[in-house]
């Protein structure tokens, strides 16, 4: 493959990663947070809980499922992003942050009275704050697939909607916002890492559809 740098995603994505990372060096979590909150819209709610869904493993797997169809190197691509990002993600989880607890939980244990803003019908989650999942998921599948496309424009319209996920987990108050940005940082180095290792193979049923592949 030749050499991309997808600029289109990775640009906008490193400025929302250092500065919620400066942000969140200035002001604490809590704080952040509730503001964070207050921008909130019952016409929102629906719209953020459908963006989370792109973060979800199912709904990932069938997006790279589907570019087995295009270019079978794509998908394995894709997959080896999901797996990098999402385990990473994971094993932060259990064995470094397991107890660090997420809003709800967090402003109970300060014994700060506040009257956050719940999606209605989202179970909120209490432990396990750093980093988001989601955030790590969505970041590296859709980072990874811009790495493939020339054009700019869909690389920015890619980072949209990582964003949007990322920032859905912060609306239902799932995640504070320096853990969507811990999970971009991983997304960003698990869809790398799977565009330079499927770049390694050179094998030409690689770069057709899964059909033809198997036709031929």
């Amino acid at each position: 493959m030749g050499k991309r740098n997808a600029i289109g995603f990775l640009l906008p994505a490193i400025l929302f990663v250092v500065g919620a990372f400066l942000v969140s060096m200035v002001f604490s979590r809590g704080t952040i947070h509730m503001v964070m909150n207050g921008w909130n819209r019952p016409f929102l709610d629906p719209l953020f809980r459908v963006w989370s869904y792109l973060g979800e493993g199912w709904v990932l797997m069938i997006l790279i499922l589907f570019t087995l169809f295009v270019r079978i190197r794509i998908a394995l691509g894709l997959f080896i992003a999901y797996a990098v990002s999402g385990l990473s993600a994971q094993l932060l989880k259990q064995l470094f942050f397991r107890d660090l607890p997420r809003p709800v939980k967090y402003f109970e244990m300060m014994g700060i009275e506040t009257n956050l803003h719940l999606v209605p019908g989202v179970e909120v989650h209490m432990w396990k704050s750093f980093p988001s999942g989601h955030a790590a998921a969505a970041f590296g599948v859709f980072f990874g697939l811009s790495l493939f496309l020339r054009s700019r424009s869909l690389q920015l319209l890619l980072f949209i909607l990582a964003l949007g996920v990322a920032y859905s987990r912060i609306y239902m108050s799932q995640h504070f916002l320096v853990d969507a940005a811990g999970g971009g940082v991983l997304g960003l180095i698990g869809g790398y890492t799977g565009w330079i290792w499927i770049g390694r193979y050179k094998r030409e049923w690689l770069d057709r559809p899964l059909i033809n592949s198997y036709k031929s």
